[in-house]
């Protein structure tokens, strides 16, 4: 009984975990696209990192047991996985932010809804997950709606799409593979990990790109930080909980919050079409919603349903 009732909160919990997730991402590259101007993104993700591990340092000599600590920092179980799991998500978060510099924030998220389709497809042969009918259909209405924001090969399509697109790709590597490393990584495991990563990745170029942030630039600097280390910790959390391929349609709520902050930051208002694919995304969330639950990682679905 007690496990049931452990795989419907995972069941109910992983989808807000998702959404909470995306809110928080949309507001740390908002505030990289703030920074773009005279922040470069490798400067911006090298600082990120680097807080991230300070942090670390500074708060191990409060733990229970600090010399574990910073063992399981030095020496993690399945090192190899954890850090090629930091290396997607470092990549990730450099090629988005180079694509935010670029083009609007609900085209950058618009871009970054083919990850829905991407992890979908690889949930069974990868992770041995069950796609059934009802998710590819919530699948392809997000899908259908970025094609209609987007349309591609018309005038208004930008190169700089591409930056989004490979940053999901990596973006998604990441996510099956924290999902295959639940029981032995937890989600601060694999942020820290994120962030030696990318600390030694972009640590070289600093001498030939540093731009010392002024007074205000370090506040920004430090929230995004901050922002999206709560935002990996809340992915990591729900991808651990849930059945990857259930999870995908919610990642589609992300464009709500990018249409927001287009609207109040930017004065940016999407067109009539772009509109139309914008509810075609939500009407694919909300198909999601009304479907079956994602199953937990013991193979309980939420509602205890084992249809898909």
């Amino acid at each position: 009984m007690a496990g049931a009732h452990a795989a419907r909160w995972d069941g109910a919990m992983a989808p807000a975990l998702i959404v909470l997730s995306g809110l928080l991402y949309t507001v740390a590259y908002v505030t990289a696209k703030l920074l773009a101007g005279r922040i470069d993104a490798l400067q911006l993700t090298f600082l990120r990192c680097a807080l991230l591990l300070a942090a670390f340092a500074l708060s191990t000599p409060f733990a229970a047991n600090p010399g574990a600590a910073w063992r399981r920092l030095l020496f993690p179980p399945r090192a190899r996985d954890m850090r090629l799991a930091g290396l997607g998500v470092i990549g990730s978060s450099i090629l988005v932010i180079l694509a935010y510099a670029r083009m609007p924030v609900v085209e950058v998220s618009a871009v970054a809804f083919m990850g829905p389709i991407i992890l979908t497809a690889l949930a069974g042969p990868l992770l041995g997950e069950r796609v059934g009918t009802f998710r590819w259909v919530a699948v392809g209405l997000g899908f259908g709606g970025m094609l209609v924001v987007l349309r591609p090969g018309m005038a208004g399509f930008q190169p700089a799409a591409l930056l989004a697109l490979a940053g999901q790709c990596a973006y998604a590597g990441y996510q099956i593979v924290a999902r295959r490393l639940r029981g032995e990584a937890d989600a601060t495991d694999l942020t820290l990990q994120s962030a030696i990563v990318g600390t030694a990745i972009t640590l070289p170029a600093m001498p030939f790109l540093w731009v010392t942030p002024t007074a205000i630039e370090w506040l920004m600097v430090i929230a995004f930080a901050a922002i999206t280390a709560a935002g990996q910790v809340t992915l990591a959390m729900a991808v651990q909980r849930a059945e990857m391929a259930g999870l995908q349609p919610w990642q589609y709520t992300k464009l709500v919050w990018a249409l927001g902050f287009d609207v109040l930051l930017f004065g940016l208002f999407p067109d009539p079409l772009a509109a139309i694919g914008i509810a075609l995304i939500l009407a694919g969330t909300a198909l999601a919603a009304a479907g079956p639950s994602p199953r937990s990682p013991g193979g309980c679905s939420a509602g205890g349903s084992g249809g898909r």
